[in-house]
């Protein structure tokens, strides 16, 4: 089982396992850099393969970023009432 067949991710607004998602992301992330680079090293470069490859990492990255912008914002203290 990964981090995306897992039940109820999200739940009452709260991304549930986000550790686990954002392992999954960065592992992506990481292949998806790897592949890039392996058909860019190719004498005859497939660039449709390439964009898409791009466009998908550009995606992970995002999803990424959105993550840790919520857990840093789930981190960071709240202002008490008075």
């Amino acid at each position: 089982m990964n981090a995306y067949s897992r039940p109820q991710l999200v739940s009452q607004g709260q991304l549930k396992q986000a550790d686990e998602v954002r392992r999954k992301v960065e592992q992506d992330i990481a292949f998806l850099c790897d592949r890039i680079a392996a058909l860019e090293a190719q004498s005859r470069p497939n660039r449709p393969v390439i964009e898409t490859y791009r466009t998908m990492l550009a995606s992970r990255q995002s999803v990424l970023k959105w993550l840790q912008d919520g857990e840093l914002r789930h981190q960071a203290p709240r202002a008490r009432a008075l």
